[in-house]
């Protein structure tokens, strides 16, 4: 009896949860009516984002936005499943157009329940990056020097009005000192390279430090998370590199370099005149000679009799006693003296330098007219439409580097080279060191020059003669690298000879005093 009365109160219990649900349900009728309107709605929502997205690439759509779940989101479902997809997936046979459906159904869905959807696609990075304070003083730096030599340019090119000579006065007063190693700026040129090499610095340096910065982000983000990584990457467009040669066109090429075994004539004819020309002449052995042993060689001789082939008298070596730390050789007078390397070393290397300097300058066309060398000033810049010279000055770069100004620099626009020239006058037993020694000098500041002036090519040729007029091999082939007349040797050591005779000749009067 209890269990029949216990099922009777569940089944009264479900009848009146049923009649509940039912007095909370709206009219079939209105249901109906609003459920035909959604259907209209949904099929030329359909209708028209089929005709916007049909062929488009998929990673280039719109986002879809995140819908809340209600009734009307399933009802829109339901007749997109049974009554509108299955129209459009009888003509479809691939899984591009089932993707393509079903994001158009997707944005046919969002339309139609009034949910705002963006236009276009939506960047990761849709904040606007902060640009570091480094950049912006370079950027800002940058846009400087390039107002400056605009207005430096007006001026050169003959615009004297009042408001472009007042600028232009004013950037010369600024740029007074090229830098502190250099001599002052004197003219609207000069000021003009300063600026010139100081935007080379900066834009190089900004490139460099915006090349740093990108490889800190990256790393960062690789640690932080490698799919974001990956994603950025496969996002951004690559720039195009050069072409890399094949397999086979590397082979080749090097193949031809080093594949053959090269066979030299040992016995050619030139080879065997020029030993027969030399088989009587013993290498020359250097030794420095001491103070003390040219002391007690003189004492077994006379004062003034005959010289040798270095035409000193005897009296003059017992003179050599000007103070020197080091022994006072005639080696260490004509080219190790630390006395005379700031006034006289320096005069007889600036006077080869002239001649170089002035033999090029008229080459190039940036003088009218040559003059005796011991007359000729240099300027620090000459410069025309195709060629720069450069005398004695600094060049200007991202980074410190000790050795950045030789003697000369050329810079040809037109063939995009650069030519620095280095003099030395050492003495003879050290013209081999001294050459290599200049070459491997400025190694650094060709690849600064090369990078920074975006130069194709950059080298060194160094002017090398001893103190006593010895001509090395070197020399020839360097003067005829310059393209200049092979007599002009000449007259490099015909200076040079007469003042080293000027330095022997105070140094011997020094002594007598």
């Amino acid at each position: 009896m209890q269990q029949e009365g216990s099922n009777n109160e569940i089944r009264d219990n479900g009848q009146s949860e049923q009649e509940q649900i039912e007095s909370e349900q709206p009219g079939v009728d209105d249901s109906n009516d609003q459920d035909t309107e959604i259907f209209g709605i949904l099929i030329t929502e359909m209708g028209r984002a089929y005709a916007e997205f049909d062929g488009t690439n998929p990673l280039e759509r719109p986002p879809l936005p995140k819908l809340k779940s209600s009734r009307k989101l399933a009802v829109v479902l339901c007749q997109l499943n049974k009554q509108i997809l299955p129209e459009y997936l009888a003509h479809s046979n691939c899984i591009e157009q089932l993707h393509t459906l079903i994001y158009c159904a997707a944005v046919a869905t969002v339309r139609t329940l009034g949910v705002k959807m963006p236009t276009q696609k939506i960047t990761e990075n849709s904040v606007k990056p902060i640009t570091p304070k480094w950049e912006k003083r370079l950027e800002r730096r940058t846009a400087e020097i390039r107002r400056d030599i605009g207005r430096l340019t007006q001026f050169t090119r003959g615009i004297t009005t009042r408001k472009v000579r007042k600028q232009a006065m004013e950037i010369m007063q600024r740029l007074h000192h090229h830098s502190h190693q250099d001599a002052t700026n004197i003219n609207e040129w000069q000021c003009l390279d300063t600026l010139k090499q100081k935007l080379s610095v900066y834009t190089q340096r900004l490139k460099r430090y915006k090349a740093s910065s990108h490889r800190k982000h990256d790393n960062a983000l690789f640690q932080r998370s490698e799919k974001a990584f990956y994603r950025k990457l496969s996002s951004e467009p690559q720039e195009k590199s050069k072409t890399v040669p094949t397999k086979d066109q590397v082979e080749e090429f090097w193949g031809k370099q080093f594949g053959s075994t090269a066979y030299y004539n040992k016995c050619a004819g030139w080879i065997t005149d020029e030993e027969a020309k030399s088989h009587y002449c013993n290498p020359m052995q250097y030794r420095a000679y001491t103070k003390q042993e040219i002391v007690d060689i003189v004492k077994q001789l006379h004062n003034w009799k005959a010289p040798g082939p270095d035409q000193i008298h005897g009296y003059w070596i017992k003179k050599l006693w000007y103070g020197c730390q080091d022994s006072e050789t005639i080696q260490h007078v004509t080219g190790g003296c630390q006395a005379f390397a700031p006034t006289d070393y320096k005069e007889r290397h600036d006077i080869a330098a002239k001649i170089i300097h002035q033999e090029l300058a008229y080459k190039f066309k940036l003088i009218e007219c040559k003059l005796q060398y011991y007359k000729y000033t240099p300027q620090c810049v000459l410069e025309n439409d195709k060629y720069k010279l450069y005398w004695d000055r600094t060049v200007l770069t991202d980074q410190y580097i000790k050795q950045n100004r030789p003697d000369i620099i050329i810079v040809d626009k037109d063939a995009q080279k650069v030519t620095l020239i280095d003099v030395a006058i050492p003495n003879s037993n050290n013209l081999t060191y001294k050459h290599n020694e200049k070459v491997a000098k400025y190694r650094e500041l060709e690849f600064q020059i090369k990078r920074q002036w975006k130069m194709k090519y950059v080298e060194t040729i160094p002017i090398i003669m001893s103190s006593t007029g010895v001509i090395p091999r070197r020399l020839l082939e360097n003067i005829k690298a310059l393209e200049l007349s092979e007599n002009i040797y000449k007259i490099i050591q015909k200076g040079v000879l007469l003042a080293t005779a000027r330095i022997v000749r105070k140094f011997m009067g020094n002594a007598s005093t």
